[in-house]
């Protein structure tokens, strides 16, 4: 990777996550208390926050308003590049998977319409991700070059 710059650490994604969306600053406000867990990296339950998030991008998808999708996917892939291993792996896991399972099952969003707003890294490991549940091969860590 060659970067100098400082990995993105659990502690840092709500203030990352709300520079990107600053429309759930006011919704956040009110659920920032449900996931707090000062046994949890960065004293949340970063999964459970990667969840809500998820589920509004799929309430916001079905409603056709997507104009803050290109910060939503340039977050995502922001923590994946940039993040600690568990930041990476949230990004991963509780945002990328997160779409491909849970927005079927409690939302009814065909996960395959986010793809056109994944990012280079984001791109490699939805096909991972896909790779891994059809045919039972590890989600590997990607390369960004």
């Amino acid at each position: 990777m060659g970067s100098t710059e400082p990995r993105v650490t659990a502690e840092q994604v709500p203030a990352l996550l709300l520079t990107a969306l600053p429309s759930l600053a006011d919704e956040w406000a009110e659920i920032a208390d449900d996931n707090a867990d000062p046994g949890s990296p960065g004293g949340r339950l970063g999964y459970q926050d990667a969840a809500w998030v998820v589920g509004h991008l799929a309430d916001r998808l079905a409603a056709r308003e997507i104009s803050e999708f290109d910060a939503a996917f340039d977050y995502i892939e922001h923590l994946i590049l940039r993040g600690d291993q568990y930041v990476s792996e949230l990004g991963v896991i509780g945002y990328l998977e997160g779409m491909q399972m849970q927005t079927v099952t409690s939302r009814g969003v065909d996960p395959e319409a986010f793809r056109p707003w994944l990012r280079p890294l984001s791109a490699k490991y939805w096909e991972a991700i896909d790779r891994f549940w059809e045919l039972g091969n590890p989600i590997p860590v990607i390369d960004p070059d």
